[in-house]
């Protein structure tokens, strides 16, 4: 049971707040109501009908006491009562044709009176009361509107307290959106950040709580970029400063008589200086570059004309009027070591890309060898170099090619992997938000 109440309940922040502020004020309405109507209903009535029975009782003494008709008359008019004598007959029914709390009350009114012998038909629009005449055998007809029972306070109050509540929902209902505006704004902040889009245009605001809740996430960006900075920085530096020595190995090593072991050490250091150029060159990427608009198909179209060639053929597919707002070196460089990883074990390769809401599906799938499932992850660890891993083809051997392009794309807000589906083949999915303001 109490599974089944929490999925009833709303999961939006919104409907969980307007559900709180809407259970106690239709709680309070409806005991209000009850508690009114039935106290206010049961005081007023009884007054009614005592007031009612009273008039109609004094009308039936005059008429015993043959008092002028004239005057009798008057009185009938003011008090909106028609009287009716029946001569000469017995009450055949005592009681009521129709429970119901007016008639009850009614009822009670003329047993106070003295009355046991009475008869109260409801059946039609107006109320008839027969009484017994105290000195004659004559039975009195006592008629007035079913109408003087009720008064219109009772639907006035209940209409006007809906109608209040109503106004004072919608009312909350304004405040609470412009309440809950800053908090959206404060969870975009944070998926857009936790995809590697840095939101400056981000500001807190809302209620005290909230306003502490997007200054800490802000100073939280603040240290996150400053660390990540300070680490591609060493890194960089790192990367440039194993240049010069790499370049005196290379130049000492070309000058050594040639031998299998130079020649050894020679690739070795070949290699180490294509890993160092490579990451130094992806840093200046991720630390420069802005985002821009570009047409999806038109950039796919430039990336595979430089890779293309009569034994490798770059078949692109998607929207012709897609564009969107992208890092134009980092994807470039990501998706050209995906083409050329391709260009190296395939003859042909397809590129096809969809949208979906606010997000880019890109497939990359060639007919080569395919890639081993066990390798779907560590593929796109750094320095993997086997064979079936199918590393970059900048550096045969280094293995960073499609780790720096996961590492671009993962900057850029996306992801990529690797499509175990595929049965022939390699293929690669890479998926890219596209941002509503660059």
């Amino acid at each position: 049971m109490l599974l089944l109440i929490k999925k009833m309940l709303p999961k939006s922040i919104f409907f969980r707040v307007l559900l709180i502020l809407i259970t106690p004020v239709v709680t309070s309405q409806l005991v209000v109501s009850i508690i009114f109507s039935e106290k206010y209903t049961q005081i007023v009535l009884g007054i009614i009908s005592r007031q009612m029975v009273g008039e109609a009782i004094a009308i039936t003494k005059l008429l015993d006491m043959r008092c002028d008709d004239r005057y009798i008359n008057v009185i009938k008019k003011s008090m909106k009562i028609k009287i009716e004598v029946i001569s000469n007959k017995r009450l055949e029914k005592i009681g009521i044709s129709k429970s119901h709390k007016a008639y009850r009350v009614l009822r009670s009114a003329l047993v106070k009176r003295g009355y046991e012998k009475y008869y109260i038909d409801t059946c039609d629009e107006s109320m008839e009361i027969y009484v017994p005449s105290n000195s004659n055998n004559n039975l009195y007809k006592i008629s007035f509107s079913r109408k003087n029972l009720y008064m219109k306070i009772i639907p006035v109050v209940l209409g006007s307290g809906v109608a209040s509540a109503i106004l004072l929902i919608i009312i909350a209902l304004i405040f609470l959106k412009n309440q809950i505006r800053p908090i959206k704004k404060l969870a975009k902040a944070a998926t857009e950040f936790g995809r590697g889009i840095d939101t400056e245009d981000y500001k807190p605001e809302g209620a005290y709580e909230i306003r502490v809740a997007g200054k800490a996430f802000c100073e939280m960006k603040k240290q996150v970029k400053d660390l990540m900075d300070r680490r591609l920085k060493v890194l960089a530096g790192i990367s440039h400063d194993l240049r010069t020595p790499l370049t005196k190995m290379k130049l000492q090593l070309s000058l050594m008589p040639k031998t299998k072991e130079t020649e050894w050490l020679a690739s070795d250091v070949n290699m180490m200086i294509k890993m160092t150029e490579s990451f130094t060159i992806h840093v200046a990427e991720q630390n420069n570059e802005v985002f821009t608009v570009r047409n999806l198909l038109s950039f796919l179209s430039g990336i595979s004309r430089d890779y293309a060639s009569d034994d490798f053929k770059v078949y692109i597919n998607g929207a012709a009027d897609l564009d969107i707002p992208m890092r134009c070196i980092s994807l470039k460089r990501a998706f050209g070591n995906i083409i050329a990883n391709a260009k190296r074990y395939a003859s042909n390769i397809h590129i096809t890309f969809t949208q979906d809401a606010n997000m880019v599906t890109i497939r990359f799938v060639d007919d080569g060898s395919g890639i081993d499932k066990s390798l779907s992850e560590d593929i796109f660890s750094p320095f993997v170099r086997q064979d079936s891993a199918r590393t970059h083809y900048e550096g045969v051997g280094v293995g960073l090619g499609l780790s720096i392009a996961k590492d671009a794309i993962t900057a850029h807000g996306g992801t990529i992997s690797v499509d175990s589906e595929q049965q022939h083949g390699g293929a690669f999915v890479v998926t890219i938000p596209i941002r509503e303001n660059v």
